[in-house]
């Protein structure tokens, strides 16, 4: 019986049983992000600190665990080492956690692909002076669309009572414009304010 025994473990190759190790790690990477990471990346894609690839993570950890267990339970059945009834209901129930565990994980990376940029009209009409800088300088890193809509309120801000909001206005303005159309001067807010007119961006 020994020799018999010795004989089917031979039978499976050296990197099926090698997969063991693999598979510990796999099950846990796969039970650590599911119930714990899965906040954590969500906030980091909402943050833009991480794309939105990374919420199929857990998903994805399972299905890999999951292709691989039932390579190795299949590899330990051939050897005559594993009872086939016991492997097929050990997938089959881990099967169904990845079904349950799918649904979640698509939803949030559907959702994380709607996300809304902060409205930066309401942070340019701040009682703060530096809020209403900051609001004008983080406009131009916008993409150009979105950003051209915040035109109106920086060509208000060319003459806010604060010189940093100014500042930060014109350069805004000016890297949405590709240059400095408005100059320096009292009369730069007016320059603007034509420019853009032309552009089909009249002032409010």
């Amino acid at each position: 019986m020994v020799e018999r025994q010795e004989r089917r473990a031979a039978i499976v190759p050296a990197v099926i049983r090698r997969l063991r190790p693999l598979l510990y790690v796999l099950l846990l990477a796969a039970v650590v992000v599911t119930l714990f990471g899965a906040p954590a990346l969500e906030q980091a894609v909402r943050e833009g600190r991480a794309p939105r690839l990374v919420l199929v993570a857990p998903p994805l950890l399972l299905a890999t665990f999951i292709g691989l267990f039932a390579l190795y339970r299949f590899a330990l059945i051939r050897a005559g080492r594993y009872h086939a009834g016991k492997a097929f209901v050990q997938v089959g129930l881990m099967v169904l956690v990845l079904t349950l565990a799918l649904p979640g994980s698509l939803e949030r990376w559907r959702a994380a692909g709607t996300v809304r940029s902060v409205d930066l009209d309401r942070y340019m009409s701040a009682p703060d002076a530096e809020a209403r800088a900051m609001a004008a300088e983080l406009a131009r890193h916008r993409e150009l669309p979105g950003a051209l809509r915040y035109v109106p309120r920086l060509l208000e801000l060319l003459d806010d009572p604060a010189p940093e909001v100014r500042r930060q206005a014109r350069a805004s303005l000016a890297a949405l414009a590709g240059a400095d159309h408005g100059g320096e001067g009292p009369d730069a807010p007016r320059r603007w304010r034509a420019w853009w007119g032309r552009q089909g961006q009249p002032p409010r």
